[in-house]
């Protein structure tokens, strides 16, 4: 399981399609000093927070130039440096170094014409679409629908939140977006989750974004 270490998180809303990433606040490594490498991978390792529930591969480190196919022509060209965590028929899930973002995403069939009410379904039954294990989803906003081009979706809705990923130690705070991209044509839509804590680097925002992007 990939999870994100234990210091605490500031919500994160989600840059739409097309639009640069908010900004975040830097966030220091408080096992990292100037000048210092980190030395304890291991005990790294043990703070961290668990998104998914299995992990059937090892970590491979993926490049710009990777492509991962998730079927039916969809596709998405992993950030440098994200690996992937787990992966079956359909979905994936990717993370940063040292885990402190995971993006899984299940792309799925779908009779809806509507992202945002296809969006709020795949979020009401989260346990059943998603293997990340969030727990107490709140803080929801409001759902921001917007129009794609020509591709593999035309529609995208897309919504943050605050929850909790499940530790060693117990519950700990993360947050994030969910996202909805659908191709009402075609029956077919992709759920994205991208999960962080405070942690997670301002760049995190920016590589899920241009992972997003490569799916449309």
């Amino acid at each position: 399981m990939h999870a994100l270490s234990t210091r605490s998180t500031t919500a994160s809303v989600p840059p739409l399609s097309g639009t640069p990433a908010p900004t975040r606040r830097p966030r220091r490594w408080g096992w990292v000093g100037r000048g210092v490498r980190p030395v304890a991978i291991a005990a790294v390792a043990t703070a961290t927070i668990t998104l998914t529930s299995t992990i059937n591969q090892s970590a491979v480190t993926l490049t710009a130039a990777d492509v991962i196919e998730l079927g039916s022509g969809i596709t998405v060209t992993p950030a440098p440096g994200w690996t992937i965590g787990n992966q079956g028929p359909g979905w994936v899930t990717l993370h940063n170094a040292f885990s402190t973002a995971e993006m899984e995403i299940k792309v799925k069939p779908s009779n809806g014409t509507d992202p945002v009410a296809v969006l709020q379904n795949d979020i009401s039954h989260l346990s059943n679409v998603s293997t990340t294990g969030l727990t107490n989803v709140r803080d929801v906003s409001a759902p921001t629908a917007i129009p794609l081009g020509p591709g593999n979706f035309q529609q995208q809705a897309t919504v943050s939140y605050n929850a909790e990923g499940t530790s060693v130690t117990g519950p700990l705070p993360v947050t994030g977006w969910f996202t909805e991209l659908l191709n009402p044509s075609t029956h077919q839509s992709a759920f994205v989750v991208l999960s962080q804590n405070g942690d997670a680097p301002i760049r995190a925002d920016g590589d899920a974004q241009a992972m997003l992007d490569s799916m449309q």
